[in-house]
């Protein structure tokens, strides 16, 4: 990827990597194409049951002869400029990584753990950001994302390993805290892979931003249903439909 300064122009190697199923979004992998072969940027995919080791091996495989890596999800929107705009950033700021917002399928918050936060948790279980935290060209934050986020090597290479790494809750389950479980009874939530990445990259001496002048799309495979006075589609989570096997309830019916 070239960088221009004024008349000045300097190569930085850039790899895109990304894990992925063997079967993917059309979409998606066409808009890869045009957001990184105009940069010089070859996305490599590795595929395997286990997201964690395959996109471990693909930062192995790159880290020493890139000064950056743009990971991606296989179900991530974004375009050149997008690109552009995070390594602009991230080498204006020298952020050890950086992304833009995106938000989780099938909720609407962002993919972010605010600074501070992911040791101590709020007791309410949830935070607010201000109109203010916006200004910023970026944020320090304490978790991310990988949907189209970039990392620098040198920072990598500090990381402690496992680079990813989860944990069952302390009943040694992968759900959530139980309904019926007593308030004051010691409960550990789970720790994902993508947690243990971005904990372990603070604790490495590394930090990780995200700028809120870039948004990263979130694909989302929903259901469309036709509206009762059909002036407008209704739609439906897959998750919802596989839970109730049923139309919503603003959907046509003839009941």
């Amino acid at each position: 990827m070239k960088v221009q300064v004024g008349s000045t122009t300097v190569e930085i190697k850039v790899s895109a990597i990304l894990s992925a199923p063997r079967l993917g979004f059309t979409a998606n992998f066409f808009g890869w194409a045009q957001a990184l072969m105009p940069l010089g940027i070859k996305p490599t995919v590795g595929t395997g049951a286990f997201w964690g080791q395959v996109l471990t091996n693909c930062m192995e495989q790159f880290e020493d002869e890139s000064q950056y890596l743009l990971c991606m999800d296989y179900d991530s929107f974004f375009s050149q400029q997008d690109v552009e705009a995070l390594m602009a950033m991230a080498m204006t700021f020298q952020c050890d990584a950086l992304t833009g917002l995106m938000v989780k399928r099938e909720d609407g918050r962002p993919m972010l753990t605010l600074l501070d936060t992911l040791k101590n948790p709020p007791a309410s279980g949830s935070t607010t950001i201000s109109r203010e935290w916006f200004n910023e060209p970026v944020q320090e934050v304490d978790s991310a994302h990988f949907g189209c986020t970039v990392i620098s090597t040198a920072a990598l290479r500090r990381a402690k390993k496992p680079w990813f790494h989860e944990s069952p809750n302390s009943l040694g389950s992968w759900g959530d805290r139980p309904a019926g479980m007593a308030a004051d009874e010691t409960f550990i939530p789970r720790c994902d892979s993508d947690i243990w990445f971005w904990r372990n990259w603070r604790e490495s001496g590394n930090r990780v931003f995200v700028t809120p002048r870039v948004t990263i799309g979130h694909g989302e495979y929903v259901a469309v249903w036709p509206s009762k006075n059909f002036t407008a589609p209704v739609f439906q989570y897959i998750t919802a439909y596989t839970k109730e096997s049923k139309a919503p309830a603003e959907a046509w019916s003839i009941e």
